[in-house]
């Protein structure tokens, strides 16, 4: 009985509310910034969304016959796409072809600039 009663007036270390407070705020913190790290890492990969809209343009450059200047808009595979064609630097037979893919948010995905020879067919 003796030794129980040494060992109960022991004293058992802990933590103070303070102590706990300043610890919880510095492990959010890092946390914080962990996810902010994550989500700024994610959008600047390379997604399937902007490859596919890469190749869409690459597509839709090559498939392009119609070099009158003006600008135009096509939806393929629910993808947006701008065309905008101008003279190039005064040049008659050049033109510059301007192609914007947007997503479903109006957001830009891809963006392709070419110059291109005018035919005169």
């Amino acid at each position: 009985m003796a030794a129980m009663k040494t060992a109960l007036k022991a004293k058992v270390g802990g933590s103070t509310i303070l102590e706990v407070v300043v610890s919880m705020v510095l492990i959010m913190a890092i946390f914080g910034i962990a996810m902010m790290i994550v989500a700024n890492v994610t959008n600047m990969s390379l997604s399937f969304k902007k490859l596919k809209a890469e190749s869409l343009l690459q597509q839709t450059a090559l498939k392009n016959s119609d070099i009158e200047t003006g600008t135009k808009t096509m939806y393929v595979a629910g993808t947006r796409i701008e065309q905008d064609i101008r003279p190039y630097a005064d040049n008659a037979a050049l033109r510059q072809l301007h192609l914007s893919a947007y997503d479903g948010n109006q957001k830009i995905i891809a963006e392709l600039t070419q110059i291109i020879i005018a035919s005169d067919e």
